[in-house]
């Protein structure tokens, strides 16, 4: 159990900018990517920070303040952190260089046209969906958790395209941390969504799958970047589909229509 503590919090420090004060003693390369078993639980954790300041917002402002500010706490709990990955994919994949130099380029700290292009897209998307689609508090709560939860079909048995960087993650996580994560994720999304939940989860996780394919064509593998730009595509993602879905068979209800608070 607490091996199983240890790495929980591991990952909520490595992912977020929440401080994990505690002793963790000595950390292994094996925790970290044990560690990824809790992706989609810390995208329940950064989904729960946007969603009560989304709800406090809301009882002072209208409504559209309260989606502002959401998505600036996101940006403050996680440090824009895929947001950055985003940007970088962006700048690097469409920079229509060489595969070495796309490289280069993604790992440059600067923000080039195609980076501010697809974080301003992204942002505006964010801010678009969230205005139309119902049940806002719900779906803030939701997106950071399929941001996470579809990584396993971007970093399972995946190359890392660099001789060394950051790459904790790609390639190195077993089948059953895998199988984990998959199974979180389903609970999440069939409790938030009922059946339409895990039909979204297998949407979302199949996106992630091609856009690995896509990404790897072009760079022959994954890195960290593209891991962030995978979790913001998928936040998208979900949006677009609860809109769909929403336009042609109404909001698709889960275990929430059942709490009297709501």
């Amino acid at each position: 159990m607490k091996t199983q503590l240890k790495r929980f919090l591991l990952t909520i420090g490595f992912m977020t900018r929440i401080p994990v004060n505690v002793d963790l003693g000595e950390v292994k390369d094996e925790d970290m990517h044990k560690g990824f078993l809790y992706y989609p639980l810390t995208g329940l954790v950064i989904g729960l920070v946007d969603m009560a300041v989304y709800l406090l917002v809301t009882l002072v402002l209208p409504e559209i303040f309260g989606i502002i500010f959401a998505l600036l706490a996101n940006f403050c709990v996680t440090g824009a952190f895929a947001l950055d990955g985003l940007s970088d994919t962006a700048d690097g994949i469409y920079s229509a260089r060489t595969r070495e130099r796309m490289l280069e380029i993604m790992k440059d700290s600067r923000i080039g046209t195609n980076g501010a292009i697809a974080m301003c897209f992204d942002i505006i998307l964010k801010l678009a969906g969230l205005a139309y689609v119902d049940m806002k508090w719900l779906v803030i709560l939701m997106m950071p958790i399929a941001g996470k939860m579809v990584q396993g079909a971007i970093v399972y048995k995946a190359i890392y395209p660099r001789k060394k960087g950051i790459g904790i993650y790609v390639g190195t996580i077993d089948r059953g941390t895998l199988i984990g994560t998959i199974l979180f994720g389903l609970v999440f999304m069939g409790t938030a969504f009922s059946y339409w939940g895990i039909l979204m989860f297998a949407v979302l996780f199949g996106l992630a799958w091609l856009f690995r394919l896509y990404i790897s064509g072009k760079i022959g593998g994954i890195t960290g970047d593209v891991m962030g730009a995978g979790s913001e595509l998928a936040e998208v993602e979900l949006l677009l589909l609860l809109l769909i879905i929403t336009r042609y068979a109404g909001f698709p209800a889960g275990i929430w229509t059942y709490l009297p608070l709501w």
